[in-house]
């Protein structure tokens, strides 16, 4: 047995079909591979590597394809740039270099040194939002690996991340001396969301929720405005309804009888006549009665006349 076991298992060996298949160029499309055309900026151009590299992974894509496969999803400027490269150093000597070569050119293309200053710049002056810890620590990872050499060595990394959030997380944070980076991120985010909750730190989201939660009024109440609108446009008139003399009083010179309205105008409340509750009162301008204007005022002369 000793001597038969070691042949049988190298024939079985033999006869296993390889477990990972060879890397085609239609196996990887089939992972669809992130488009790249080379105006994404700094921060575009990190996710672009980010996504490809995760493609490369998913596709078992061997290094000495990388290159070629890559640059395949290249598009209108980024395509340019490519075919410019392989006309300068030679097909076969473009698609032979290592991927992390490429990597590099592609940086010193789509990332000057003009936007390294500005990511620079924004990286020196980065700080934490109240209490979006999130926010901030996605933005640090992303100009520490753009901007790599504002974070080296790790003591310079941690340093310059502690220094970002508000200063009670700040000396909090500081105070534990933490050892890796990602202890600091770990008590950073922590020590916020316990400020969130207890109202020293507040999120964009939770703010703007507050407030619609404090401008919407109850359900079994009416808007104070609504109600002051339907009181402003219908409590001046009153609905006209025949009405019937209770008491014959008899007429004289300064107290004649009316006869009663028998139109369809709403009474109005303010001077006491039916008209359309688009028509103004008359105001008497003289005796500063309802009713009657001033050239028909009896209390007053009129103003336009003449002997």
């Amino acid at each position: 047995m000793a001597t038969i076991l070691p042949t049988m298992v190298n024939q079985l060996n033999q006869n296993v079909a390889p477990r990972n298949p060879a890397c085609t160029f239609k196996h990887f499309n089939s992972c669809n591979p992130a488009k790249f055309y080379g105006n994404e900026g700094a921060t575009g151009l990190l996710q672009w590597f980010e996504s490809i590299d995760g493609t490369f992974i998913n596709a078992d894509c061997p290094e000495n394809l990388k290159v070629r496969y890559a640059t395949s999803v290249f598009q209108k400027r980024a395509l340019t740039w490519w075919n410019g490269e392989k006309l300068n150093r030679g097909i076969e000597v473009a698609l032979a270099l290592p991927w992390a070569d490429v990597k590099t050119l592609m940086t010193d293309e789509f990332c000057p040194r003009n936007e390294i200053k500005k990511l620079e710049a924004e990286f020196w002056d980065l700080k934490q939002d109240s209490g979006e810890s999130l926010a901030y620590t996605t933005r640090f990872r992303e100009l520490s690996l753009l901007v790599p050499h504002m974070v080296t060595p790790l003591s310079r990394a941690i340093e310059k991340y502690i220094n970002g959030p508000p200063m009670h997380i700040h000396d909090t944070v500081l105070g534990s001396k933490p050892v890796t980076l990602e202890e600091a991120i770990h008590l950073a985010a922590t020590l916020s969301d316990n400020h969130v909750k207890t109202g020293t730190l507040s999120k964009k989201g939770a703010k703007k929720t507050l407030e619609k939660t404090a401008a919407k009024p109850p359900k079994d109440t009416k808007p104070e405005s609504s109600f002051n609108n339907k009181k402003r446009k219908g409590g001046n008139f009153a609905i006209f309804t025949p009405a019937t003399l209770l008491a014959q009083v008899a007429p004289t010179a300064f107290n004649p009888i009316k006869k009663p309205y028998g139109g369809t105008l709403p009474l109005c409340n303010t001077c006491q006549q039916n008209h359309t509750t688009n028509m103004p009162c008359r105001l008497c301008t003289g005796c500063g009665c309802y009713g009657h204007t001033a050239n028909i005022c009896r209390a007053a002369p009129r103003v336009n006349q003449t002997y």
